[in-house]
């Protein structure tokens, strides 16, 4: 048996390594409890970490995959939106109206996301995508490009746009800070995050496993 995260994935693992579709079982990932809790940074942490009062974010390695320079460049089209941090592996720093802030513990992390004004994931490719979840769990908003694995884990629940479309892409963080979500979009983008949970991961991979010594 071949677990995957999503069905993008598993269906990848059929056409390229030949798989039999009936030895591959999704898995999907859970998004913690933590995350529907979380909180904007307090005062002490946004002066710790010099973070702007409004900001785009970007959670991640900064991989060839990950898409950050036409995040950049779609960021720096538009100088009227927030300034963009990037949170992930690497040294802190300041560079123009991009914050590094280098590793940031889960607690915060969970923070920094809360506190976003939307969640940007321009990657070319991905297995899975859990920071559109967890943002989705902090009633964030969420741009990304419209590629399998992403268009299947958020759900209808974010903003699409195709990978490497600069305009696109500024175009679309745009709207996502202008439209303020109704109730039901809010209560929506937590109910889709909800239903990932590590039990629901676990027990897909418990049945795995009995498929295979069955």
């Amino acid at each position: 048996m071949v677990c995957t995260p999503t069905q993008a994935v598993a269906d990848r693992v059929c056409e390229r390594l030949g798989v039999p579709e009936d030895q591959v079982m999704v898995t999907p990932l859970g998004v913690d409890a933590a995350w529907f809790a979380a909180r904007p940074p307090t005062l002490p942490l946004r002066r710790r970490m010099n973070l702007p009062a409004e900001y785009l974010l970007f959670v991640g390695a900064s991989g060839p995959r990950k898409g950050l320079p036409v995040l950049r460049r779609a960021h720096a089209a538009n100088p009227e939106l927030p300034p963009l941090v990037l949170a992930g592996p690497g040294p802190a720093g300041l560079d123009g109206r991009v914050l590094r802030t280098g590793f940031l513990p889960d607690v915060d992390l969970r923070s920094v996301v809360a506190g976003a004004s939307a969640l940007v994931l321009p990657s070319r490719d991905e297995g899975f995508g859990l920071p559109v979840l967890e943002a989705l769990a902090c009633n964030v908003p969420v741009v990304c490009s419209d590629v399998p694995a992403l268009r299947e884990v958020a759900g209808g629940q974010a903003s699409l746009v195709p990978y490497g479309d600069v305009e696109a892409l500024s175009d679309a963080l745009v709207k996502a800070l202008a439209d303020p979500p109704s109730a039901a979009v809010l209560a929506a983008r937590r109910a889709h995050a909800a239903g990932f949970t590590w039990r629901r991961c676990a027990l897909a991979t418990v049945a795995a496993y009995r498929r295979a010594t069955g």
